[in-house]
């Protein structure tokens, strides 16, 4: 699967060329637009961020257009992946207001569900959760399931903030199960991973390790370093509540290291407002020496062997 894969991908970088060189532009977005999850899963952040900023830039395609706004999504995405916060903003916030004026709901409450995310980033939940209420409303109008579990899952983090488990472990449930049937394996793993991280939180380690198995599963299904990424947090996470400080630390210098190879991660800053920092918990129960041992052996050891000290607590 990963040769085909990249080799359309190349000739998509072929295609993207030339219809920038041909002045077509608003082909050029599009397809950028739609590729940048491929950029972002395979850690190519810096190549779909250059490829993205230089279609946005050129002087046909910047009209309030369908093309520009899905690349400027794209932008954004890649931006919050490589943690820049002020870039993502500023293109989720143009996005959205292009498709304001297009008035298409659907689109809409995708471009409202991402702004979220950087609202949140700044610390204002309730904005984040007033854009998500929005997004809901339009998903729901359109009949777009995997919106809707998208955007309902957020407003599920109001009650993780106040330290309430029940409701978001059955929200995580719902849209584990809502991505399986509208067969989204991306944001099917990104589920799990959550899922896997509420069922620990709420005292069920073995649902929480099943879930984590199989988004492991299909992060290596996709050749994606970004889903280990996220498994190898969450996998801290766990840890960290079942008071496994040196693994917790360990795992978390394991995804620091990954994290530079592909140059960006899902902000920390953003699921510790909601969960708290796995790293910086452990850390506190541990002598100094001790937590700067494990963060070092974590950071040396490779994706493997993290997987396997969590696999060896069990």
């Amino acid at each position: 699967m990963a040769g085909p894969l990249r080799a359309g991908a190349a000739n998509l970088r072929l295609a993207l060329r030339w219809a920038a060189d041909a002045g077509q532009a608003g082909r050029a977005q599009e397809a950028a637009g739609a590729l940048w999850r491929f950029w972002q899963q395979r850690g190519h952040l810096a190549e779909g961020r250059l490829r993205l900023e230089e279609l946005l830039a050129l002087p046909s395609g910047r009209g309030p257009t369908p093309a520009r706004a899905k690349a400027l999504a794209g932008a954004g995405g890649i931006a919050w992946w490589q943690e820049d916060i002020a870039a993502a903003r500023r293109f989720y916030e143009e996005a959205l207001a292009i498709e304001r004026r297009l008035g298409d709901p659907a689109r809409i409450a995708d471009a409202l569900y991402n702004q979220a995310f950087v609202v949140a980033a700044g610390g204002d939940f309730e904005g984040a959760f007033r854009l998500c209420e929005e997004s809901l409303e339009l998903f729901r109008r359109a009949g777009d399931e995997a919106g809707v579990a998208r955007a309902d899952w957020m407003l599920a983090m109001r009650d993780l903030v106040d330290g309430r488990w029940d409701r978001p472990l059955a929200r995580a449930e719902e849209a584990v199960a809502a991505w399986r049937r509208t067969g989204d394996r991306f944001r099917l793993g990104d589920g799990l991973v959550w899922l896997a991280v509420v069922d620990a939180r709420a005292g069920r380690p073995a649902d929480a390790r099943s879930a984590i198995g199989e988004a492991r599963e299909l992060a290596a299904e996709a050749d994606s370093p970004m889903g280990m990424i996220s498994v190898l947090i969450a996998l801290s996470y766990v840890a960290r509540w079942e008071e496994r400080h040196q693994d917790a630390v360990r795992l978390a210098g394991a995804a620091d290291a990954l994290r530079e190879q592909v140059g960006g991660r899902a902000p920390l800053e953003f699921l510790a407002g909601f969960l708290g920092d796995p790293e910086a918990e452990a850390r506190a129960h541990l002598p100094e020496e001790t937590a700067r041992r494990a963060w070092e052996e974590g950071r040396r050891s490779g994706v493997d062997a993290a997987l396997a000290w969590s696999a060896e607590a069990r």
